[in-house]
């Protein structure tokens, strides 16, 4: 999925686990950081130095696209703060299950399993932008509440 899509599931994913704007906030950035093992990413051009690397050793969509990434990041967030911790592993696990929507992902690395659905272009494209229009319609009635309540 493109990272704005990512992002907002990251947003709705962190509020919802938390109840909390700080939550949504961590959600939406913790989402875009799996593909940091993709250099042409948007998250992954500015750390070009570590993207690049990463991508020669592993590949994309493998250890960051992984439960065992999502989890790893919650346990170094934790001491900070508990709540936001889950959600950084809400966002990165939002992230994960996007890109199993639109293709395939080492799920349980290291195991070299796949698991999602494979999509042509068309297919990514249209998929990427319903779910980014739902997830904005769900964050603006998400919002709605929140000031009318």
């Amino acid at each position: 999925m493109e990272w704005t899509t990512h992002a907002l599931s990251g947003l709705t994913a962190g509020y919802l686990v938390t109840n909390d704007w700080r939550g949504a906030v961590i959600g939406a950035v913790a989402s875009v950081i799996p593909d940091l093992d993709e250099p042409k990413s948007k998250f992954g051009r500015p750390f070009f130095f570590i993207s690049i690397p990463i991508n020669l050793l592993i590949g994309h969509r493998t250890f960051t696209h992984s439960l065992l990434f999502a989890l790893l990041m919650g346990v170094i967030v934790y001491p900070f703060s508990p709540l936001l911790s889950l959600a950084t592993t809400t966002g990165i696990a939002a992230h994960i299950l996007g890109d199993m929507l639109t293709g395939r992902v080492q799920l349980l690395y290291p195991l070299e399993n796949k698991v999602g659905i494979k999509v042509s272009r068309f297919s990514y494209t249209v998929i990427d932008m319903f779910t980014r229009a739902a997830l904005s319609v769900l964050i603006a009635l998400v919002i709605w509440k929140d000031i009318f309540n």
